[in-house]
């Protein structure tokens, strides 16, 4: 009998096992908040850049009206300034000359494509941390809770919490277009189970679902929903309590934060030799990426983060049990 394990001479297998010319894909969570920031904020050769924002005028009706030939006082306003620090971020992969020369795939091309998907979540991902660190965003909590560390492990989404947020918004000022609702899969389903007692959210959702498409979920009245798996947790210690993660949902509109330019992200390919007499037998190659990017919250009444916990704890590339 002729085996696979069967050799015609040394050790040389007969039967080899095949490799296929191309990469398996992997999946990749949204990066929502990359794609709903306000127009670039800054330019080329500055450090920081600013910019202005007046308060809005608060006159009541009884303080604007006037008495004929009496000056009125008037009412000051006041200027406040927006700053945004770009950072330095980047990232590079080695690749060694015989994994280049001696493989089918063109490991290259595809380790760039992933080194591009992670600078994608990391940027995100600053973004969020610059939103999460800002003491100027209002915060909503779950259930009855009135700080993150209150929260229960049944304080989660609701329809309630998030058209209270969008209530909150509205009340700022109403805008043309809808509002943008960002959570996590684990959240939202959560919200979706809130629907299950509201025959109303059941039926929308039942109704507008039609998949996911670049995080977009569904519109319900004037917010539409946006999942990403990339939205940032917190790990939440409370006082004689037990550790556990806090989802934060954010609703917001357009010009709620601002961000730097993409335009200074840059890739790098180093082929081999290209070290000189750093790599004398031309068998490393490096490919990278390097950005310097800011963000910074504009208007903090264009924003409303809700925290809540989750009934469900998946993380991207998770491996179960």
């Amino acid at each position: 009998m002729i085996k696979t394990s069967n050799h015609l001479s040394g050790s040389i297998p007969f039967l080899e096992s095949l490799l296929r010319s191309s990469f398996l894909e992997n999946g990749e969570p949204s990066t929502i908040f990359m794609k709903l920031w306000e127009a670039p904020i800054s330019q080329k050769g500055y450090e920081s850049v600013r910019r202005p924002r007046l308060n809005p005028m608060k006159t009541t009706l009884s303080q604007a009206t006037l008495t004929e030939g009496v000056v009125p006082d008037g009412h000051d306003n006041t200027v406040s300034v927006v700053e945004a620090t770009p950072v330095l971020l980047g990232d590079y992969t080695k690749i060694s000359d015989l994994m280049s020369m001696e493989t089918l795939v063109d490991i290259i091309s595809a380790q760039g494509k992933e080194l591009y998907n992670n600078a994608k979540r990391i940027i995100d991902e600053h973004i969020q941390d610059t939103l999460e660190s800002d003491t100027n965003v209002p915060v909503m909590y779950a259930g009855t809770a009135t700080a993150r560390d209150e929260l229960t492990s049944s304080d989660v989404m609701t329809l309630d919490l998030v058209t209270k947020g969008v209530t909150f918004l509205t009340v700022q000022g109403v805008t043309n277009e809808k509002f943008k609702v960002i959570m996590h899969p684990s959240v939202f389903r959560d919200f979706c189970k809130s629907g299950s007692t509201n025959e109303w959210l059941n039926r929308v959702i039942y109704d507008n679902y039609q998949g996911i498409k670049e995080g977009y979920v569904m519109s319900i009245e004037n917010f539409e929903i946006y999942l990403s798996s990339n939205v940032k947790t917190v790990e939440v210690t409370p006082s004689g309590g037990t550790a556990f993660k806090m989802y934060p949902t954010y609703v917001l509109r357009r010009g709620a934060y601002g961000t730097s330019s993409l335009s200074s992200l840059q890739t790098y390919f180093k082929p081999y030799g290209s070290a000189w007499t750093a790599d004398p037998l031309n068998q490393i190659a490096t490919i990278g990426w390097k950005a310097y990017f800011g963000c910074a919250l504009l208007n903090p009444f264009f924003l409303v983060r809700l925290e809540s916990r989750s009934t469900t704890d998946f993380a991207w590339q998770e491996t179960l049990d």
